[in-house]
């Protein structure tokens, strides 16, 4: 394993066999994505555009830390948004984020270990291949309580589970994952990271150019059938989604931001999910 300068708090970044891993590090909350400079975000984006930049590296993986990859973002690090225009200037700066893995000519390989749920989830549909753990769970959790994040699932799953995933707030299991479209493959946990960094590999050995073109030839499919300018409406509808969740109510009444400020997480939590105890899926 090849020695990088420890230049990251918030993730782990590694090579191995022409492979970069870079591990999402924050157990204590689950993996929760914080934004801005210094976040965990900032941190995933920058490990990312390393392993971009070096020439001993040819694909990179993605996973968290422990038996998750991401809970979503952080509520508890969200600094308060009061207007739609705040809201848009926090969507390019998070958006454009995602778009930067997208961007880099490097395949990226997300290994969903765990739970993948909203902030996480959108992140999940800009890196090139997913494959998952059996017990792996994927949903926009977010959308709850109000929130956005449905801007990118059409093009991957079809515009039925698209709207399902945002309008039902419903779990998803990993199968049901892959029999989607979503993720590539399944595996059981025994085997699941020697089958990712097989995968890794696997590409790491193909011709260097030919993978960077290839890739960017399928992405610009994406972009003809409307990738980029369903990205910049999605960045204006998401603001006004974002702005009126500030006064979305629960199923008793009370107010989801209400909730969390005067009660805290435990009750905001039991808000958020009671209507969805019973899965509709089985």
């Amino acid at each position: 394993m090849s020695d990088v300068p420890n230049q990251f708090e918030k993730v782990i970044y590694e090579v191995s066999d022409r492979v970069a891993t870079v591990t999402l590090n924050r157990p204590e909350c689950l993996n929760a994505f914080d934004h801005g400079p210094g976040s965990m975000e900032d941190e995933l984006i920058r490990a990312l555009e390393l392993s971009d930049r070096q020439d001993d590296v040819r694909c990179t993986i993605v996973t968290g830390a422990g038996c998750v990859f991401s809970a979503g973002g952080d509520i508890g690090a969200r600094t308060p948004k009061q207007t739609a225009v705040d809201w848009y200037a926090f969507n390019e700066l998070d958006d454009g984020a995602n778009e930067r893995i997208r961007r880099m000519s490097k395949p990226v390989i997300g290994a969903i270990n765990g739970m993948c749920y909203g902030a996480a989830f959108v992140l999940a549909t800009h890196l090139d291949l997913l494959v998952a753990v059996e017990h792996a769970r994927f949903g926009l959790i977010e959308t709850r309580f109000g929130s956005s994040g449905a801007d990118t699932l059409a093009f991957l799953v079809g515009p039925q589970w698209a709207k399902f995933l945002a309008l039902s707030g419903e779990i998803i299991s990993a199968d049901k994952a892959r029999e989607i479209g979503l993720v590539l493959e399944v595996f059981p946990e025994d085997v699941f990271t020697d089958k990712v960094r097989d995968l890794g590999r696997r590409i790491a050995a193909m011709p260097r150019d030919a993978v960077i073109l290839n890739r960017r030839v399928v992405n610009a499919s994406l972009a003809a059938m409307g990738w980029d300018a369903n990205k910049e409406a999605a960045r204006a509808l998401n603001a006004i989604t974002n702005s009126v969740a500030n006064i979305a109510e629960g199923v008793d009444g009370r107010r989801f931001n209400e909730v969390l400020k005067n009660e805290g997480w435990r009750e905001f939590k039991e808000l958020r999910d009671k209507p969805f105890a019973s899965p509709w899926l089985d």
